[in-house]
């Protein structure tokens, strides 16, 4: 269990610290806010896609509390695992914050970010939906090899079409919270987006639901 649980320590932290570190970068560079959104899009993609690829044989690379759930949920995942699983993302996610911080030294500071409104709630749920209907669908259909990808490309796009710019990850929007990036996060709007995440979460599994009763009818 140790070498899983340190993988997903390791991964969640790899892309907070790839949000946040981008975040600070576009600072230091004073892009402009078109292309300073594009390249924390285009990191974080990056990050995700060897992160899952990499981590993926040891822990299955979930980096996140309601991908975690809901394959508890469908019965790929056991209670005491997946518990286990979402302490260490959450853990992971406050030191991906902190390496961050450090790397571009940045004292430490609790987020006055405000991103809430009820536009970019709804673009959390739609985030977060598309996330785990993605994991679930490719695991179920035992296409894991394509998860990694799928998973890039959805976050990359979901930074650019979503009002939310995609957290889509709790344990992300909690290690966001302890820095003071441009990337970071109130603690109002993160408790917020979680419960985004959260109700992506169940409108995902309500989906997968459907879609497997259909095909046992067919």
């Amino acid at each position: 269990m140790l070498p899983k649980l340190l993988a997903e320590f390791l991964g969640t932290g790899l892309i907070v610290m790839t949000v946040l570190g981008a975040g600070f970068m576009t600072a230091n560079l004073a892009a402009e806010p078109s292309i300073g959104l594009t390249m924390i899009a285009l990191a974080v993609a990056a990050v995700l896609f060897v992160a899952i690829t990499v981590f993926a044989p040891v822990s299955g690379s979930h980096f996140n509390p309601i991908v975690s759930l809901g394959l508890l949920v469908r019965g790929k995942f056991g209670i005491s695992e997946a518990f286990a699983y979402i302490v260490t993302q959450l853990l992971g996610g406050v030191a991906g914050a902190l390496v961050a911080n450090a790397m571009f030294s940045s004292n430490f500071a609790l987020s006055e970010v405000s991103r809430i409104t009820s536009g970019t709630f709804i673009g959390e749920v739609v985030a977060s939906a598309g996330l785990v209907l993605i994991v679930l669908l490719l695991v179920e259909k035992q296409r894991s090899q394509l998860v990694a990808g799928s998973v890039a490309l959805w976050i990359l796009a979901g930074h650019l079409f979503t009002s939310s710019t995609s957290f889509a990850n709790p344990a992300v929007t909690l290690g966001r919270i302890f820095s003071s990036s441009p990337s970071s996060i109130s603690i109002d709007s993160a408790l917020l987006f979680s419960l985004a995440q959260l109700i992506g979460l169940v409108v995902a599994l309500l989906i997968v639901s459907a879609l497997s009763r259909k095909e046992s009818h067919d």
